[in-house]
């Protein structure tokens, strides 16, 4: 699973993801001054954080018409309802679509999200609890007949309420790919590129389906008992995973740990707990094995000693960082 491409200018996506944490009220007063130190730093800084803030203004001034109805399922209803609205509403839409990356599309619109770095966690309506990880998406769809989660983006750790005589929905989540079904457990599921993912079982077991969408998709499914982890694919299928699921999960005790694991698969990971984008040249590179463990507060120093470990090159530049 590697790195997913980037249509957005990774300085444009930094500016976004500073205002949007400064919007909803999420930066500490250090986080803040860091804030005003980069914009201070490079003027382009502050003109893409000027646009990213005039962006998040029109697109609050259009929620707040009357009329306005919250999108369900981004973008294509936010164009449909946007543009039953006004041509004004779908032209603050348009100029956000064009600032802001597919991400901060769908968390506008979601149930929870998180910013990078951001653990949050959920207590749902039944009870259930939610540990939401780095830059994620969840929106919630319970009904009469089932407890429906679905996880877009990022990566998540649930533990359902149990099944008894006051509560006999299951509780399912729906990832790109796959639906995982609770059987009385705690457990892991992550997002990855193309309707990847992965699971890990932590308590219990689960369910793993997989929701083929075209016509070489492959279909299959497994009961994943404790402990175990595995990976799932349109195209490989169910495929078992060394990585024990308390690796997988790591990240809630503010560390990411690999254990052989590609270069191009860790970057994917650590893209999610860092403002900027990791890229790595190459598929040779992006297929070195790397083991490591490394502190969600110092993922810069981390990375750079990644690439030595893989015998790469590191170039910094603005937003980006090239593992070469």
């Amino acid at each position: 699973m590697n790195a997913s491409p980037q249509t957005t200018d990774p300085l444009e996506r930094k500016a976004a993801d500073w205002v949007m944490r400064h919007r909803q009220g999420q930066l500490s007063a250090r986080e803040l001054e860091a804030f005003q130190r980069w914009q201070e730093a490079d003027p382009r800084h502050a003109a893409a954080a000027g646009r990213a803030d005039r962006a998040w203004r029109a697109t609050a001034a259009l929620k707040r018409r009357p009329g306005y109805v919250k999108p369900q399922r981004p973008p294509r209803s936010l164009w449909t309802r946007g543009t039953a609205t006004s041509a004004v509403g779908a032209l603050a839409l348009g100029c956000w679509m064009l600032l802001a990356p597919p991400f901060w599309l769908q968390a506008l619109s979601s149930d929870y999200h998180t910013g990078f770095g951001e653990v949050r966690h959920i207590t749902l309506a039944d009870g259930s609890q939610v540990e939401l990880g780095s830059h994620s998406i969840l929106n919630i769809a319970y009904d009469d007949q089932t407890r429906l989660v679905n996880l877009s983006q990022g990566e998540a750790v649930f533990t359902p309420s149990p099944i008894n005589d006051q509560e006999r929905r299951p509780f399912t989540v729906r990832a790109p790919g796959a639906d995982i079904t609770a059987r009385g457990t705690r457990y892991l599921v992550g997002i990855g590129q193309e309707r990847e993912g992965w699971v890990g079982v932590l308590q219990h077991k689960v369910e793993v389906n997989l929701t083929p969408a075209q016509r070489d998709d492959v279909a299959g499914s497994a009961l994943l008992e404790q402990g175990n982890s595995l990976r799932f694919s349109p195209k490989a299928g169910l495929v078992p995973l060394t990585t024990h699921p308390d690796e997988l999960a790591s990240w809630q005790e503010g560390r990411l740990v690999f254990q052989r694991e590609a270069l191009g698969d860790a970057v994917a990971r650590i893209n999610r707990y860092r403002p900027g984008l990791i890229v790595v040249k190459g598929d040779t590179l992006r297929a070195v094995r790397i083991s490591a463990v490394m502190r969600l507060d110092n993922l810069d120093d981390a990375v750079k000693r990644l690439a030595q470990q893989a015998h790469g090159r590191i170039l910094d530049l603005p937003g980006l960082t090239l593992i070469y």
